[in-house]
C-alpha cells in the first residue's frame, strides 16, 4: 500500500512538473505567434509597447478586454483610449481564447523580471552601419520599390503593397487607401517593427493575404530599405496636384474658347426672315 501511494504521489508530482514546462512552452509559442510581431517582453518598443510587467499594472480582465477588441474597449476605458491615441491606431482584435490570453499573461509574468527596470537595463549591441536600412544601396532600395508597386512580383505570389497602402515618393504612383499611409512608417516603427509585421502580419487583412504566401527574408530586407529611404524623398503628390490643376485650367480655357466661337457663329435670325423681308 505504501509503495503504491508513493508511486501515485511521484506520478502526480511528475505530471504537475511536466505541465508547468508545457505551459511555459505554450506561452512562448502563443506569444510569438500572436504578439511577437508587435511586442517584446523587456526589450523595448516595437509596433506596440513593451509588455514587461504589464501583468502588475493591469488586471487579467483588463488585458483580456484590450486584446479581444482594443478599439471597442477604448471607447469605454480611459487608459485604453490613451494607449490607442499614443500609438495612433488600435491594436487589431486578436482571435485568441481567454485561456490563451491567461497563458500569455503567465509567460509575460515569468519573463518580466523587474518590469520596467528590466527593460531599461537592456543594452543594444553595436551594429555594423552597413546593415542599417537607411544606408542600403540604390539597388536594394529600387528592388524594394518595385516590390511595393508590384513591378516585381513577390516570390510566393502575394499581392503588392500598393493595393492597400500609399507612399508619397517621386516616381511612385498613388496607392490604395484601404490601409494606413506608409510614407513615414520607418519613423514610426523602425526596422524591428517593420520586419516584425512583414514576418508575421498581425492585421486581419494582411494575415489573410500573406498567410499562404509569406515574404522571403530578402524581400523583407528590400521593402524595409525602401521604407527607410522614402521618409525624406520628394512627394509626388504635390507635383502631380500642381500639374493636374494647371492642365485642368488650360483645358477649361480651350473649351471655353471653342464654345464662344461656335456660339458666335450661330444663326441669329429665323429661317423665314428673308421671306418676311420680301
Amino acid at each position: 500500500m505504501k509503495v503504491t501511494n508513493l508511486k501515485r504521489i511521484a506520478l502526480t508530482a511528475g505530471a504537475f512538473i511536466c505541465s508547468l514546462g508545457l505551459t511555459a512552452q505554450d506561452g512562448q509559442a502563443i506569444f510569438k505567434q500572436n504578439c511577437g510581431a508587435c511586442h517584446t517582453v523587456g526589450k523595448g518598443k516595437l509596433v506596440g509597447p513593451d509588455l514587461a510587467g504589464v501583468n502588475t499594472k493591469r488586471s487579467a480582465e483588463w488585458i483580456t478586454s484590450f486584446v479581444k477588441n482594443a478599439e471597442a474597449f477604448g471607447q469605454k476605458d480611459a487608459d485604453a483610449k490613451a494607449i490607442i491615441q499614443e500609438y495612433g491606431y488600435p491594436m487589431p482584435p486578436q482571435s485568441v481564447s481567454d485561456g490563451d490570453i491567461a497563458t500569455i499573461i503567465d509567460y509575460i509574468a515569468a519573463n518580466s523580471g523587474g518590469g520596467d527596470e528590466a527593460a531599461e537595463e537592456v543594452v543594444e549591441e553595436p551594429r555594423d552601419p552597413a546593415l542599417d536600412p537607411a544606408n542600403a544601396s540604390e539597388e536594394v532600395i529600387a528592388a524594394g520599390r518595385d516590390l511595393f508597386v508590384g513591378a516585381t512580383r513577390f516570390a510566393e505570389g502575394g499581392p503588392s503593397c500598393l493595393t492597400c497602402h500609399n507612399v508619397d515618393q517621386k516616381g511612385v504612383m498613388t496607392g490604395g487607401a484601404l490601409a494606413k499611409d506608409l510614407t513615414k512608417v520607418y519613423e514610426r516603427m523602425g526596422e524591428a517593427g517593420i520586419r516584425g509585421i512583414l514576418t508575421a502580419p498581425p492585421f486581419p487583412a494582411m494575415t489573410s493575404s500573406y498567410k499562404d504566401d509569406p515574404l522571403t527574408d530578402e524581400e523583407i530586407t528590400q521593402l524595409t530599405a525602401f521604407f527607410a529611404n522614402a521618409v525624406d524623398a520628394p512627394a509626388q503628390g504635390e507635383e502631380d496636384s500642381k500639374s493636374i490643376v494647371a492642365g485642368g485650367f488650360a483645358a477649361f480655357v480651350v473649351i471655353a474658347i471653342i464654345i464662344f466661337l461656335l456660339f458666335n457663329k450661330r444663326k441669329k435670325g429665323s429661317v423665314k426672315d428673308d421671306i418676311y423681308a420680301r
